[in-house]
């Protein structure tokens, strides 16, 4: 299994942060791999949506449900290409903002080639995470400027510490998931 993650403070409130990762054009206004989200239904906690984009250099598309659970925007794959596929938006209140960790984890079920798959697109799977936490950054920041008038700054994937974990900000990594950087979490897994 491939593992990418990338984490960035952004100058908004968690609920902004949230927004913007359940808004579509987030991610297809910016740079990022995503070329275009269908939004087949929305639902209290989240959303069930068709992205299409690119798998490295293939097209693709996915069936994925986004859910909201606690402060966290948790994506899971129904269909697609990929044997499976689990990304999490991980998001904690701080001082000047909010601490955003995304992670995308990729199981391509190619069996013995996947390993040597794995480690063809893993410099591309660290740059696609840390372009959607870039462009989450700047939707986010750029309702907050809406809201007051003032202009968006776009600087480059921070590595700010979290509070009680490991900082891993724009490096992929491969292991257990992440514990979220908010403090006394109750996860579900």
């Amino acid at each position: 299994m491939m593992v990418a993650e990338a984490g960035i403070l952004v100058g908004a409130p968690l609920a902004t942060v949230r927004e913007a990762v359940l808004d579509p054009d987030s991610y297809t206004k910016y740079e990022t791999k995503v070329g275009a989200v269908e939004v087949r239904e929305r639902y209290d906690g989240g959303l069930l949506a068709l992205i299409h984009g690119n798998l490295g250099p293939f097209r693709s598309a996915i069936l994925a449900r986004y859910t909201v659970r606690g402060d966290d925007v948790d994506l899971q794959m129904l269909e697609g290409r990929l044997r499976a596929f689990h990304a999490v938006f991980r998001l904690a209140p701080l001082d000047g903002g909010t601490w955003l960790v995304h992670r995308e984890e990729y199981d391509f079920g190619y069996g013995p080639l996947g390993p040597l798959l794995d480690r063809a697109l893993h410099r591309w799977a660290t740059g696609t995470v840390q372009a959607e936490v870039r462009a989450l950054r700047r939707a986010a920041e750029g309702r907050v400027a809406a809201a007051s008038g003032a202009p968006v700054a776009d600087g480059p994937v921070t590595e700010a510490p979290k509070p009680d974990a490991p900082v891993t900000a724009g490096r992929a990594v491969t292991g257990p998931p992440s514990e979220s950087p908010a403090p006394n979490r109750q996860r579900e897994d």
